[in-house]
């Protein structure tokens, strides 16, 4: 019998390391619960001490204290919370709304009532959002927006909702989208600004698909996420657009919110299936430094070549300061929405598909494989509309080609890392690491929403 040579061994359990996440995996909510205490704890400190010290324009304590504050209990802790442990999904649909809503109310009280306020991004635009210089009648109007966006995926989820009940809460939805997204009527927008008569009429659609498959009967006992349930993730996701006007920090994280209950947890298919854990591991830990090194030494070359990571701009003495608020910010607000959404979210998408159209004739490796390349590129394309800064030297379609590249190629590192793992938490880790290096050592032009 011949001996199979030891070279072929690092490279076949290389190819075949990510089909772990092919099957379910197993949590402990000990160290869950932990991390997440933690993590929070973190964040705020980051995000205090980026708005009171290292952003361009510093902001007053006691606003910095209550920004930080809003974007970790509102934003964050959610996310981090219910990944632990069992959640029951009728439980937690019930009672969240009613919390963000009431966190919102108090959050925007306290910013309209401190004294002297200048520096939260949505003032502004929250006193004349639809009405002139009426900040407390704008502050219910926007709330009443948010409660009408965050019933609607939750009827949509449910086979008995009325259709007049839910067209309803849809057109009220659908109204303030349209006002709130365009100078029809906003004295804080200009007369020409338009963005809600394109979008506006895209989510109702969203919606009727949404309405016209939830009428229809189950073909299958549900295995796993399918086209039908496209709908419910972009209704869930466009929750973004309440948020962006006015701006706030954690808006992103709340739609992101709304995609776990809906998707996650309302799917009924358990967040093993997703890969919904932020439990730490020892040989995750030892995975992740493997990956990190070798995303290092291939992406820092191949960035530096292309005119991405410009070397003139390295700097190998920065701030401690700035390395840690940096580096903890983009691991817990970029890293976290970024992985959830794409490696529990699309990557799991891709990979139900690609098993239910192979069926048991599909080889495991294929199925593994294929969600790794069409999830990091797809994550590639989504960052083709990303500007370049003063330090890059490209002209803007190139730049924004080399983006495409530059992310595709990052991607196949963190899809590796989430399907090797199971887990989250080592993508997010490197995920953050890669984005502040890129940002802090060599004034790479990405995204820092902080």
């Amino acid at each position: 019998m011949p001996i199979p040579q030891p070279t072929l061994l690092p490279q076949r359990t290389v190819l075949e390391a990510p089909q772990a996440f092919l099957t379910p995996a197993h949590y402990s909510a000990r160290r869950e619960r932990q991390t997440a205490l933690l993590a929070c704890g973190l964040w705020f400190l980051a995000q205090l001490l980026y708005l009171h010290s290292v952003s361009p324009t510093p902001w007053p304590w006691l606003e910095s204290l209550v920004e930080a504050a809003a974007v970790v209990i509102i934003g964050g802790f959610p996310v981090l919370w219910w990944a632990i442990g069992k959640r029951d999904f009728e439980t937690i649909a019930q009672r969240w709304p009613r919390r963000l809503l009431l966190s919102l109310a108090l959050y925007l009280t306290m910013g309209l009532l401190l004294p002297g306020v200048t520096y939260f991004p949505w003032y502004p635009i929250l006193r004349n959002l639809l009405l002139a210089d009426q900040p407390w009648l704008n502050l219910l109007i926007f709330l009443g927006g948010v409660w009408a966006m965050l019933r609607v995926p939750f009827l949509l989820r449910q086979k008995t909702t009325p259709r007049p009940v839910l067209w309803g809460w849809i057109g009220g939805a659908a109204l303030y989208l349209l006002l709130s997204h365009s100078g029809l009527m906003s004295p804080a927008l200009p007369k020409d600004y338009t963005e809600g008569f394109l979008i506006t009429p895209i989510y109702l659609l969203l919606c009727a698909w949404g309405d016209w498959q939830r009428r229809q009967s189950p073909r299958r006992i549900r295995s796993g996420l399918g086209w039908h349930d496209i709908p419910l993730m972009a209704v869930s996701l466009f929750s973004l657009y309440w948020f962006s006007t006015p701006y706030f920090r954690f808006g992103p994280l709340v739609a992101l919110q709304l995609f776990i209950l809906v998707i996650i947890f309302g799917s009924g298919l358990g967040r093993s299936h997703f890969g919904y854990s932020f439990e730490p591991r020892r040989r995750d830990a030892r995975l992740l430094g493997g990956i990190f090194l070798a995303a290092l030494i291939t992406m820092v070359p191949l960035g530096s070549l292309l005119g991405f990571l410009p070397l003139a701009q390295f700097n190998l003495t920065p701030s401690p300061l700035q390395v840690f608020v940096y580096s903890t910010l983009f691991v817990l607000r970029v890293g976290i929405f970024e992985e959830v959404l794409f490696r529990s979210g699309l990557m799991i998408f891709v990979r139900d598909l690609l098993q239910q159209a192979g069926g048991d004739r599909q080889r495991a490796a294929v199925i593994a494989w294929g969600a790794i390349l069409i999830c990091s590129l797809v994550f590639g394309i989504v960052h083709m509309g990303n500007q370049p800064n003063a330090n890059i030297q490209l002209p803007l379609l190139v730049y924004r080609g080399v983006y495409v590249l530059m992310a595709t190629f990052a991607s196949l590192f963190y899809c590796f890392t989430f399907a090797c793992t199971q887990r989250l938490w080592a993508g997010v880790i490197l995920h953050g690491l890669v984005d502040a290096i890129a940002v802090v050592f060599f004034g790479a032009a990405l995204a820092a929403p902080f």
